[in-house]
This record gives structure tokens, sequence and C-alpha cells, in this order.
């Protein structure tokens, strides 16, 4: 249902990020993943060696914000090899696409910049031809960084129940007459204040994502009307939250100081950050990287676990289908609510919306499920426990929401069964397994029996 295929970029300022309401939903795209290293081009390629540009040396960065980096004319990136070489054939063009304009490169070129798109030819090596001129490819570079919009659209997420408040959100760049440049779908809850899912691509490339894009501010996208998301997610307001909700709860006043005791140490990373679902490193541009800061793509994710165990997930993910040759489609989510250390068994919210009904949950569990594209049944789910507070016990009883594997069916997450409580206690299922249990994924992945190790 959601075989959708990405691609990247967006680079983003806190201000000069979009919202769209109600978009009507693209026709599904059937073709595999394989169509993204496919040349569109008009012109009749060359003899010759192509050009070859490393994505980390060869591309502009610093001050010179990079464009988009696209197919010609559509709306799909032109994405990196598995060495993570950017190639383009001899004679070929590759549009670029800044939605401002294009700097001037010196006093004497052609560079136009009231452009918004522009093709430049490969010559060789990383030298492009533009309106007669040869310029380096790093030398073509926005004047503003590009604005992302996340868009809301009409279709419910799952199995398509319209009587629940979760849409399908698509993230990326918008540049009107029809083209809409993807970087991840997200399944969100407005109501709820909560993300289900995060859906996107994994490609060897991945591996070789762009490592020097800094870190930007979180935005809202224009969603969650109402909230101060930057305030729900301080740490301040966390622990105020766990004291009243601790007030709140049955018995809780005799004994609210054991159970705030050691529930919050800065230092030893508990406290609750913005949990990115789609990663930052899960993406190949700076201008995809960058689309991930909103808070649409984030849930409560306790410091010691996102640093720790989940981190190690993310990059053993992007090893191992680089090590594989691996098309991968990604469902990363959270499930249930994590409850407080009272005997209640309180559930840490970190909002109550104006009928007082909670919202913005802590998830009990994180979740990562991949679906190898070209053979769709079969697929992988690594789930990890969002409480670093948990005892093992606890976690055996009341986190295991699927048979764990056994560690030989999948020797490259050998070390996931080391029991460190603190940095996340992780076990890894079978996608259906998962899937039922779940609820609000595609009902397809209830089908995904085979292990994808």
């Amino acid at each position: 249902m959601f075989t959708l295929l990405f691609t990247l970029l967006l680079i983003v300022t806190a201000t000069e990020i979009r919202a769209r309401e109600a978009i009507k939903p693209e026709a599904e795209v059937g073709q595999i993943i394989k169509d993204f290293e496919e040349v569109h081009v008009n012109e009749t390629n060359q003899r010759g060696a192509p050009c070859k540009l490393d994505i980390q040396d060869d591309f502009p960065y610093g001050k010179r914000s990079q464009p988009l980096y696209l197919h010609p004319n559509t709306d799909t990136y032109w994405l990196p090899n598995a060495e993570g070489q950017l190639v383009i054939p001899r004679g070929a063009s590759i549009e670029l696409y800044c939605s401002s304009a294009f700097a001037s490169i010196n006093t004497d070129d052609h560079v136009t910049p009231d452009l918004s798109s522009i093709h430049a030819r490969c010559l060789h090596d990383s030298t492009f031809e533009w309106t007669g001129g040869k310029r380096e490819f790093q030398d073509f570079y926005c004047t503003q960084q590009l604005a992302y919009a996340v868009e809301r659209l009409e279709q419910p997420c799952g199995d398509g129940d319209v009587a629940s408040a979760a849409r399908m959100y698509r993230v990326g760049y918008n540049l009107g007459a029809g083209r809409f440049v993807r970087t991840l779908e997200l399944c969100h809850d407005a109501e709820k204040l909560q993300t289900e899912y995060a859906f996107y691509q994994l490609l060897p490339a991945n591996e070789h994502f762009q490592r020097h894009v800094k870190r930007v501010r979180f935005s809202t996208a224009g969603h969650f009307c109402g909230f101060d998301m930057e305030r729900l997610y301080s740490q301040t307001h966390q622990q105020q939250r766990a004291v009243q909700l601790l007030h709140q709860a049955a018995e809780a006043t005799a004994t609210l100081g054991d159970h705030m005791k050691g529930l919050f140490d800065k230092k030893a990373g508990l406290f609750l950050a913005r949990g990115h679902l789609a990663a930052k490193g899960d993406l190949i541009y700076a201008s995809q990287q960058r689309s991930s800061f909103n808070y649409l793509n984030v849930a409560p994710q306790w410091q010691s676990f996102n640093g720790g165990h989940w981190a190690i997930v993310e990059d053993e993910t992007r090893r191992f289908v680089a090590r594989s040759g691996l098309s991968v489609s990604v469902y990363t989510g959270t499930y249930g609510v994590m409850p407080l250390p009272d005997a209640a068994q309180t559930d840490f919210h970190l909002a109550t919306d104006a009928n007082n009904t909670a919202v913005l949950r802590v998830p009990r569990l994180y979740y990562r499920l991949l679906i190898d594209n070209d053979r769709p049944w079969r697929g992988l789910a690594l789930i990890g426990v969002n409480n670093p507070h948990a005892t093992l016990s606890q976690i055996r009883e009341s986190y295991m929401i699927c048979d764990p594997l056994q560690p030989e069916l999948v020797p490259w997450l050998r070390w996931l069964y080391l029991e460190n409580l603190v940095w996340g206690y992780l076990y890894a299922c079978t996608v259906a397994d998962v899937a039922r249990v779940v609820g609000h994924l595609p009902p397809q992945l209830q089908e995904v029996h085979d292990l994808l190790s």
C-alpha cells in the first residue's frame, strides 16, 4: 500500500517551512526501487567516462546551500550508487532545483539568479556545462536553504479505517505544477499529537549519508496548533508533568519523593528527547536530513535509549542493507504508553487537550520493520523498550508483544540480546507478529512471515 518510492532532499529553516491540508493523494507507484537508478535524460549520451561525484567531498557545503538533485523533469532524486558516488553519464543532464534562486558563481558567468531550476550537463569528472560555460559541480548552489513542506493527505493509515483520526502525511519539497519530491511519509494522529510510524526507503547508498550536515531546530511545520511543542519537550516541563501525574495517582502523595527519585538524571541520559522516527542518518542528502527535524517525525524517547541501543540499531541496519545489497522499505514507529513507576502504573503523557484528554504519550515501545522490496514476503522486526526504569521481569511480563527470535536466526544482531536496560532492552520478531499486535500498520504486513536475515 505504501510502496511509494522515495528519494530525498530538503533543506530547512524553521521559519520557511510550509504546511498543507487535505491534499489529494497521488496514484500509487508500482515501480520498484531500481527505477530511481535509471537515467532520465533527453540528450543522447556521448561516449566516455561518466561524471563521478563523491557526495561527501564534491558537493557544496558550509554556507553554500545544496539544491535538489533530480532526474530531469521528474519528482525523484538522483541518488548515489552503493559506493556513495553520484554518477552522471557523459553528456547526460541532471536537474538542479532551488526554491529561491541560484547564487552567481562569478562575475562573468551566465548563471541567472532568477532561475529556480537548471539542467547541468556532464562533461567529465566533476565538470559540468550550462549555457555554454564550464563549471565545477559544487559551484551550483542556492542563495537560501530550501523550504520543505509537511502536507496532510486524504488517505487514512493502516487498513483504511476512516473512523480513525490518523492520516498519512508527506514530507518533502513542493515544486508546483504537480511535482512533489518526497523524503518520507508519516502516519500521524493530529488529535493525539502522536505519530504512529514513519515510512521511507533504505538502499546501500544510505550508508554513505552526508556526514557534515548540521542539526537544525525542530519545527511544527505548520501543525500542532495551540501547542507549544518546544516547551512540552523541555526537561523542566517533563519533570513537572511527572510530578503532576504522580500527585493525581492513588496513594501517590505520601510516596511522591520515592517515585521521583532517580526518574530524571540529565548526566545519565534520563530525560525525554525528541526521538527521530526517520533517523537523520537514514537520509542521504543534506536537504533530506533537515526535513527530518519536524515534530511529526519525533516522539518522546529516553535519551539513554535514543543514544544507546536504538542508535546502534540504526547504524547496524544501514550496514546490513549495504553489505547485503538490499533495497528495503522501513517502518519506524511507536506502540503503547510507558507507565510511571508508581503503584498505579500511571500512563505518562506530556500534555492534555482542551477536553483534558491526555495527548503526546511517552511510548512504551519503539519498533523498526524492514521489508525486502524485491521479495516483500521477507522482513524483520526490531523492538526496543522505551523505559530505562523497567526491570527485566517487568519487561518480560509487559513489554514483549511477540515471540523473540533466537539469536542464531539473525546473526548480525547477536549483540541485541545484551541486557543493558538503561541503554534500552531490544529483541527481534517476525514482521507478521508485530503487525498483528500494533494494528495501525498496512494490513499486508501481517503476511510477511519469512525472515530477512
